[in-house]
C-alpha cells in the first residue's frame, strides 16, 4: 500500500458520511454514518484489489511474473515483470480488469436488490455503482489504462510493431489526459473545485502515459544485451575490521568508489554503499566498522552474467537497489550498477543519432 492510499481512504469514507449518507439514510447518526462510510471505502479497495487479481491471474496464466500489486491514491496497478509476447495476450489480459469490475458491481447491486429494505442496502448501491464507474473509465482507449491497453492491442495486431503501437497508443492517451485536465479547469472556473479532481487524474495519466512508452524504449534497447556486456570487473575489496573513515578516506574520496565489496578472510561477506555509509552518523566513523555498515551477503540481491540486461534492471527497480554482483558459479565476476545501464543507453541513443544523420545526409548526397 503507497501511503497515499490512506489519503483516498480518508476522503472516501468523509464524502460518504458528510454528503451521500445523511441524504439516502437520515436516520442514521453521526456515528453509524462514519462506519458505514468507513466500512465502504475499505470495500471499494477491496474492490480495487479484485480488479487488479484479474489482470494477475490472467497473467499468471500466461506464466508471466506478477511481483506485486500497488494500491494507491488513483486505485491500484498489477507490475507484470514479463513483456507482452502478443497481441493477443495483452487484450485478455487488460479487459479482465474490467470485466471483474462489472461482475463485482451486478453482485453488489443484486445485494442491494435483495435488501433494499435495509439501511445497508446504501452501502451495496454505492459499491454497485462504484465498481461500474470503475470498469467503464477503465475503458477509456488512454494508455495506459486497460482500454489504452485493448486499444495498443489492436494497434500492434494491425501494424505488427509493438514499441509503433505504444507510440499510437501514448499519443491518444496524452490526448485524453490533456481533455480530462481541460474539462477539469473549465469545470473548476464555472462549476465548483471538484474539478480538481478531473486534473490531478489527467496529469496522473498523462505521466503514466508517457512513462509507459519510455519503458517500452527501454525494454528494446535493453532487449538482447546481457548483464556480461555491462558489468564492470570486481572492485578490490575492503576488510570488515576497517572503519568507515578509512573506507572514506583510501577509497570513497581517495579512488571516488561509491559501491565497495566486503571480505573476511578472502571470501566476499557483504557489500557496502555511499548510501549505507550516511545511515551512520559522521562523527561514528572513526569508530565505526565496515561491517556494522555493511550489508551481508546474504541478503544481496545477485544476479548471472549472462542474464538479460533487461530482467537485472528490472531486479534493481523491484527490489530498490543499485547495483547487482554478479555471481557465476559461486563466484563474484563483476559488478553492474544502474549507472552502467544508463550510460550504455545513453551511447546507444547518441550512436543511433549520429548513425540517422549520416544515413540523412547520404540520402540527401544522392
Amino acid at each position: 500500500m503507497h501511503w497515499s492510499w490512506l489519503l483516498i481512504f480518508w476522503l472516501i469514507a468523509w464524502s460518504l458520511s458528510e454528503g451521500l449518507f445523511p441524504e439516502y439514510q437520515p436516520q442514521w447518526d453521526e456515528r453509524q454514518r462514519w462506519i458505514a462510510g468507513a466500512v465502504s471505502s475499505l470495500l471499494f479497495f477491496v474492490s480495487v484489489l479484485f480488479h487488479e487479481l484479474a489482470h494477475t491471474f490472467v497473467a499468471l496464466h500466461y506464466k508471466m511474473r506478477v511481483p506485486s500489486i500497488t494500491l494507491f491514491v488513483f486505485g491500484g496497478v498489477s507490475q507484470i515483470a514479463n513483456e507482452m509476447r502478443n497481441p493477443k495476450q495483452e487484450f485478455l489480459i487488460a479487459v479482465a480488469g474490467p470485466l471483474s469490475s462489472w461482475v463485482l458491481a451486478g453482485a453488489f447491486g443484486a445485494l442491494w436488490v435483495v435488501f433494499r429494505a435495509e439501511s445497508v442496502s446504501a452501502v451495496f448501491g454505492y459499491l454497485g455503482l462504484i465498481n461500474f464507474a470503475l470498469g467503464t473509465f477503465n475503458l477509456l482507449p488512454g494508455f495506459p489504462l486497460d482500454g489504452g491497453r485493448m486499444f495498443r492491442s489492436i494497434v500492434w495486431g494491425r501494424v505488427h510493431d509493438l514499441t509503433r503501437a505504444t507510440r499510437i497508443a501514448s499519443t491518444v492517451g496524452q490526448g485524453i489526459a490533456w481533455l480530462m485536465i481541460a474539462v477539469g479547469i473549465a469545470w473548476m472556473v464555472f462549476v465548483n473545485w471538484s474539478g480538481l479532481w478531473y486534473v490531478l487524474i489527467g496529469l496522473f495519466l498523462k505521466n503514466s502515459s508517457e512513462n509507459a512508452y519510455a519503458q517500452v524504449l527501454l525494454d528494446r534497447a535493453l532487449r538482447d544485451l546481457r548483464v556480461r556486456d555491462l558489468m564492470r570487473s570486481v572492485p578490490e575489496p575492503v576488510a570488515e575490521t576497517w572503519s568507515l573513515q578509512r573506507m572514506v578516506d583510501e577509497r570513497v574520496l581517495g579512488r571516488a568508489e561509491r559501491v565497495l565489496f566486503v571480505e573476511d578472510l578472502g571470501q566476499v561477506s557483504g557489500l557496502i554503499t555511499v548510501a549505507d555509509l550516511t545511515k551512520v552518523p559522521r562523527a561514528e566513523w572513526e569508530m565505526t566498522t565496515v561491517r556494522a555498515a555493511m550489508v551481508p551477503s546474504v541478503r544481496v540481491i545477485t544476479v548471472t552474467s549472462g542474464a538479460s540486461a533487461l530482467e537485472a534492471m528490472r531486479l534493481m527497480q523491484e527490489h530498490d537497489v543499485h547495483q547487482l554482483p554478479v555471481i557465476d558459479d559461486e563466484r563474484l565476476v563483476g559488478l553492474l550498477t544502474r549507472g552502467d545501464v544508463m550510460s550504455r543507453l545513453e551511447l546507444n541513443s547518441l550512436v543511433g543519432n549520429l548513425a540517422a544523420g549520416v544515413g540523412d545526409m547520404e540520402s540527401g548526397g544522392q
